[in-house]
């Protein structure tokens, strides 16, 4: 979580408390005495406790709240401030969907408090694998999202392929027949809107889950 919201307040209530500071002594050229700083004390106190409460809302309004990654609306908002600058420097953008094979099945025979379970560990997963530019959301239910800024000609072969491997080699001791199908489109070759290439990488993704079945 990051901690803006609590860094702007206690800033903006010390710099008052600074200028209060300068114009009692150089001005006023009042004595200063306990209470002043009390009350400057139950100030900073009360700026960190409302930026805290601002860095929640925030937090909260982009994470999901199960996995710890980014949510639907976050992600579509990143990748449309990428997109505009990638269409400026001819960069590309890779957008990777992935979801969990026989999720359904493990929902009706361990619980659903095991498949989120499941879905954490693979959250968990997915966040060591990638990079740190590389921005991953959960999608909706099994299905995750991941946008890679900048990536290569060789992006199929190294980071897709790596991906897979990843997940190949992970093993879930309760869930034996546990694996993910993975698909993914590239901006702008594949399509020049993000619904377009969620399309193309969500087809992708389930031709790959079909012919595992």
């Amino acid at each position: 979580m990051e901690y803006n919201g609590r860094i702007v307040a206690i800033g903006i209530v010390g710099l008052f408390n600074l200028l209060r500071y300068f114009y009692y002594h150089q001005y006023l050229e009042l004595p200063f005495r306990a209470n002043f700083f009390i009350l400057t004390t139950i100030f900073l106190a009360i700026a960190y406790w409302c930026g805290k409460q601002f860095d929640n809302v925030k937090y909260y309004s982009e994470k999901d709240y199960l996995t710890d990654t980014y949510n639907r609306r976050t992600i579509e908002q990143s990748f449309q401030k990428i997109a505009k600058m990638y269409r400026r420097e001819n960069l590309k953008l890779g957008v990777i969907m992935m979801d969990l094979n026989r999720f359904k099945e493990i929902n009706d025979t361990y619980g659903h408090h095991k498949g989120d379970e499941l879905l954490i560990h693979l959250a968990v997963i997915i966040k060591k694998f990638v990079k740190k530019n590389d921005i991953v959301a959960r999608w909706g239910g099994d299905e995750f999202l991941i946008l890679v800024p900048d990536c290569k000609n060789n992006f199929e072969r190294v980071y897709i392929q790596g991906l897979q491997k990843v997940l190949a080699n992970e093993r879930f001791d309760e869930f034996p027949s546990v694996g993910a199908s993975v698909g993914f489109a590239i901006y702008p070759d594949d399509g020049q809107n993000f619904q377009e290439l969620i399309q193309i990488a969500d087809g992708a993704m389930y031709r790959e889950k079909k012919s595992r079945s």
